[in-house]
């Protein structure tokens, strides 16, 4: 089996299980399937296709990745490569079954998808039930918690969820990824606060207990929860200034519409409606 069969046939599976649900492929070459949830929230699903690390076992391998994000994220590309693109997409079937489990979401545990998927030399019936394999995890994963997405505050849920990063507040506007849609869920400072406070306690519950199993000292901990502290304490001060600090706030507004006329062009200019 060649790099094209392989692809050819993954392309099939994906679209065979994912229209159904509304997704559509971009047009060219690159496996974006793509959702609009709302017309401000787009939702991703690709794969990306491989050697396998040990070519004398196995012959390719394939990772399945998706994202949710906002139109006001600071680029939207779907003209490139699944590996140019994991800037933001990025979550895997393991990650969201590694969060669903702690989070009390129900899983699958005879399912437990993988990360990579291994297609046996030769074997067309590997490439069928890695395949298969493949497909339930979207099903049983990715879909339900995409479906819980239905405007910009769950968005924030999901983004909390499973791409946490991607909410952090940097110092320089155009780096912020999808921090302009926070106040969708916290209206104000005093509320991501609230929010921000919670998630020092529960980091300093980690720490607490790595120093009570001795997996680091009591100085190392100490200092890694200053270093959260600063953290946090910085995040709540940007926020504070992004959208109460009333000039910053004008210029939020401004590059948030200019961000979003940016991705909605591009989205549509890849065969997607908006």
């Amino acid at each position: 089996m060649g790099t094209l069969e392989v692809d050819k046939s993954l392309k099939a599976a994906f679209k065979e299980t994912l229209e159904p649900h509304g997704f559509k492929k971009v047009k060219g070459r690159y496996p974006h399937f793509v959702r609009m949830a709302t017309p401000e929230i787009i939702q991703v699903i690709n794969y990306r296709l491989e050697q396998a690390l040990s070519p004398q076992l196995e012959e390719k391998r394939f990772e399945v990745y998706c994202a949710v994000g906002s139109i006001y994220r600071p680029e939207i590309n779907l003209n490139r490569s699944v590996y140019a693109s994991m800037d933001w997409i990025n979550t895997t079937h393991l990650d969201m079954y590694v969060k669903a489990k702690y989070n009390g979401i129900p899983v699958y545990e005879n399912e437990q998808p993988g990360v990579d998927y291994i297609i046996k030399k030769g074997d067309e019936e590997s490439l069928r039930d890695q395949i298969a394999f493949a497909m339930t995890g979207i099903e049983h994963y990715v879909i339900p918690a995409f479906d819980k997405v239905v405007d910009l505050k769950t968005c924030v849920d999901y983004l909390e969820l499973y791409a946490f990063s991607n909410l952090y507040i940097s110092r320089k506007t155009e780096c912020n990824g999808d921090v302009f849609i926070l106040p969708a869920k916290y209206p104000n400072k005093e509320s991501y606060r609230v929010k921000v406070q919670s998630d020092f306690h529960e980091e300093k519950r980690i720490v607490m207990q790595r120093v009570s199993e001795g997996k680091m000292t009591e100085e190392e901990g100490k200092q890694e929860l200053l270093w959260y502290e600063r953290r946090f304490c910085d995040n709540i001060e940007r926020y504070g200034k992004f959208f109460e600090d009333e000039a910053t706030k004008k210029e939020v507004s401004q590059l948030k519409a200019e961000r979003a006329e940016k991705n909605i062009n591009a989205i549509r200019a890849m065969g997607i409606e908006v």
